[in-house]
């Protein structure tokens, strides 16, 4: 017995469309800062220590090199939602631990984890085409279920968990006793 009119081509047009709006992965949107750093931190290979003066690779020695890693996890989301990771306290232990001035050639990089973040793809895949078929359902033909179910899949699709993970690395440096002027 046909309950219904839909047909398999229109139910394989919401499946792409699922597909073609849910994206082509699942990723974290995710801020770096080190906002509390207590020393001075570069990106390249000079810095300028505390009295402003610039310090380049004959005015200091390379204490050690280091790398960290760590997962954050966000939402994967059309809606801009703030998210963030403050490195300042591991930053400043590690110069301290070393008994360095400061970090130079920082590079942080950041990872979309398909381990992580494969399976909730599957499903914001899942979710998005629920949300266009049930919402077009909801539209033709009103009923509360329909509604109800569009507006579920919609809000699962909007804020899907993803992971970063993240990777810090850089080199810990101690000002030469050389003059530094």
């Amino acid at each position: 017995m046909r309950t219904s009119n839909f047909n398999l081509p229109l139910l394989v047009i919401f499946l792409l469309a699922g597909i073609t709006f849910s994206g082509c992965s699942v990723g974290a949107k995710i801020t770096v800062t080190a906002s509390e750093i207590d020393y001075p931190v570069s990106h390249t290979s000079s810095f300028y220590n505390q009295q402003d003066r610039l310090q380049t690779e004959e005015q200091y020695e390379a204490v050690k090199n280091f790398g960290f890693t760590f997962t954050k996890w966000g939402v994967s989301s059309l809606i801009e939602i703030e998210n963030s990771e403050d490195i300042s306290n591991r930053l400043n232990k590690i110069i301290e631990k070393n008994g360095g001035d400061a970090i130079v050639n920082l590079h942080i990089s950041v990872n979309n984890p398909t381990g992580k973040n494969g399976l909730l793809w599957f499903s914001k895949t899942i979710t998005t085409t629920a949300s266009v078929l049930f919402s077009f359902l909801a539209i033709s033909d009103p009923k509360p279920e329909f509604a109800a179910i569009a507006v579920g899949s919609t809000a699962a699709a909007l804020f899907t968990p993803a992971a970063a993970d993240i990777r810090v690395e850089g080199t810990v440096v101690r000002i030469s006793e050389r003059r530094t002027d």
